[in-house]
Parts: structure tokens; sequence; C-alpha cells
């Protein structure tokens, strides 16, 4: 792996000092995110355990895993500040590069590393979200900005505990500290004698063995005696007499012929006459569409088509809710459209109105049990002045 947050892990960073750098990071980011005009509340550990409990998005058996987990090695150190270096993309800063080079020369017994606080930290950093406006007293929306900051900090401690110790064996390989590939300092690099510059025109000192100085030619020796070659055996040549070839006497073998007797064939088992499959039940627009005309046309008034579409969502402006049971009908008529919302929760279907004074539809959604289970009944008034109209739907406002 050669990505910017593995190379200075695994070129200067030991063992020991995996925790000092880990303590400065977090520092450096509080500091540079929680600053105000005004006075602020410390973004402390127990803050930031009391933000993640507050947003629902962690549970206690969950922090106490991963505290146990960070505790057993520094293997496990090591991996989750990659991921949380690679996650935030953090290790593209330079900043945190002089920080972690700063970090090697640093011998502190201090290393208690706070990891709540450093994963919302670095994903705030990643958003640009100051932490003062993180308050447990008041959690963020599930779909606001800082709600998926705090999320996102959460799934970044359960991937942690959810790697098994064959994939954590793997990757703290690959991540393990290599003090050989980093650069050397003044201190460690070899007296060497200077190098004199060279003119433009310079052939380097490499030995050549050229062919007419070498020490081993080839010599040709005429009094040497040659091997006697070997003739080629030649056999006799092949020839074909008229005693070879077949007379013409000799015809081909021809085979009785095959001849099939109705007797032989084996008689052939009628089946039984398919019979057709019961269709379900299904009501179309065009079976509305029909019944509505039918029902109408007395009135001598023209209808025309629109489209109506049925938004059905969890909470008002969020995202739509898929296989939601959507049934139109019209009064007076036993004809009904009905079908299920699609992946952005929206059901569309086309219905003829009259041209001067509209026609009302009853609009039915079945919820599904986990949301109530109940049956929810809006009536919309349609018109020709519009090609389409939008009917939502949802379970809660916020």
């Amino acid at each position: 792996m050669t990505d910017l947050a593995t190379k200075p892990l695994l070129t200067q960073l030991d063992d020991a000092h995996l925790p000092i750098f880990a303590v400065r990071l977090t520092d450096w980011l509080i500091a540079d995110l929680n600053k105000s005009e005004e006075p602020v509340a410390d973004f402390t550990k127990s803050r930031a355990k009391a933000l993640l409990l507050a947003a629902g998005v962690v549970d206690d058996p969950t922090m106490h895993d991963f505290a146990r987990l960070v505790a057993g090695g520094s293997t496990a150190v090591r991996i989750a500040l990659h991921d949380l270096l690679t996650e935030t993309g953090l290790a593209e800063n330079e900043e945190v590069a002089a920080l972690l080079t700063a970090s090697t020369a640093i011998s502190n017994s201090d290393t208690t590393v706070s990891w709540l606080s450093l994963s919302i930290a670095a994903h705030a950093w990643k958003s640009g979200y100051p932490l003062y406006q993180l308050d447990p007293a008041s959690p963020p929306g599930e779909y606001s900005p800082a709600g998926q900051l705090v999320k996102r900090a959460a799934t970044f401690l359960r991937h942690q505990i959810q790697r098994s110790a064959t994939e954590r064996d793997k990757l703290g390989k690959k991540l393990a500290y290599a003090p050989g590939d980093g650069t050397p300092n003044l201190e460690t690099m070899a007296d060497g004698q200077p190098i004199a510059p060279v003119p433009p025109h310079f052939r380097p000192p490499i030995p050549v063995n050229y062919p007419e100085v070498a020490r081993e030619t080839l010599q040709i020796n005429e009094s040497e005696q040659q091997p006697a070659q070997s003739n080629v055996t030649r056999n006799a040549p092949l020839t074909i007499t008229s005693d070879d070839i077949p007379g013409e006497s000799q015809q081909p073998v021809r085979m009785p012929e095959i001849r099939i007797r109705a007797d032989q064939v084996p008689a052939r088992r009628q089946s039984p006459p398919s019979q057709p499959r019961p269709q379900p039940n299904r009501s179309s627009s065009g079976n509305l569409g029909t019944a509505v005309r039918q029902r109408f046309r007395r009135d001598k008034e023209p209808l025309r088509s629109t489209k109506l579409r049925v938004i059905v969502q969890d909470v008002q402006d969020g995202p739509g809710l898929y296989g939601i049971q959507v049934q139109v009908r019209c009064q007076g008529i036993k004809a009904h459209v009905a079908g299920t919302t699609n992946r952005d929760g929206v059901f569309l279907c086309e219905l003829p109105v009259r041209v001067h004074s509209g026609l009302t539809y009853d609009v039915d959604v079945t919820w599904p049990r986990d949301l109530g289970g109940e049956v929810e009944r809006k009536s919309v008034t349609l018109n020709v002045d519009r090609t389409e109209f939008k009917l939502p739907f949802f379970r809660r406002l916020s």
C-alpha cells in the first residue's frame, strides 16, 4: 500500500509514538474547530460520548468493544488511525504531516487517546462543521449535516470492531513500522567525498570489452581434419501399377432399403386440452377511464386526461418509501386504479377529468405494519388547467 495515509505510518511512526500522534491530532482538531468569539464549552470525551448516545447512533456495548480493541494492542491503534486519516482526508493535509513528523521526536507519558472525540472531530473537520454547535442537550436531526457527521463517526467505530482477526492481521502487516524506508537525517548520513562537476561530454569509467583487443579470439586451423559428411540414403521410388487399381466390375455394396410400417410407430399419447388459467382481478387506468366516461357521458361535457403523481414519504420533503400500496377511486364508480410506489416513493397514473367542472378522486394509501398499518385517504379535485397534479403523503413532519 502506497497511499498517503499509510506511508507516514510505515516510515516514521513506531508503536510507542502512535498514541502521541493521536493525542496531538485530537488537540489540533479541537483547537481548530472549537473556537468562537464567545466562550464555548470544551469538547471533552464525556461530551462526545453523550452526543453519540443522545443521537442514537451507537450504544454502550459498541463503545466498550471498541475501547477494549484499541487497548489490546498497537495493531488496532495503527489500523484505526489509518482508516480515520483515509476516510476524512486528513492524510493529504500538510499540517497533519508536519504534526506527524514532530510527534516522532516527543516522548510523553500522557498518551491517553480520546477516540470518541477524535472520531467526531475528524469527521467534523471533513465537513467543515464547528464543534461548539454539537450540543448533547439538543442532538442534531438524522438528515442534518451535523447528524450525518455524527453518524459517520459512529460507523467508523462499528467498522473497527466488525473487522475479523484475519483481516486485522493482514492489514497490520501492510501497515507495520519500517524504519529503514525513512529518509536519513544529517546525523545518519554517511560521510562521502564530494562529487566533482563533470563536463557536458563525459565518458563514464565503465569497463568495455572490444573485440579487436579481446584475449580469446576465434582462430582457424587449415590442417585440422573435418569429419566426413554422411551420404543421404534413398529408398526406391513409389509407383502405382494397374493391378493396384480396382476393376470396373467391382461395384459398391448397397444395403437394403429401410422401411417403417405403421405397426412399428408407437401410438401418441394425447395430452388433455389446456384450460385457461384464471387471471387475477387487476384494475387498470383503462378500466377506470372507461367507467368514468360511461358514467359522465350523459352530461354531454367533454373529458380530457391529466396525470396524478402520488408521493409517499416518511417525513415531509424526505426520501420516498418503496412498495407502498396506493388505490385511486372515484365516488359512484366501482372501478379503481391500484399499484405500489417505485423506489422514489412515487405512484403515477393518468385519469380522465371533465373540461369545465373537473372531477374529484379519492386516494387511499395503506401504510405497512411497522408504520401503523392504517389506511390514509385524501381527496383531490383534478382539472384540465394543469397537466399533472402532485399529492404528498407523509407519516410525520420532521
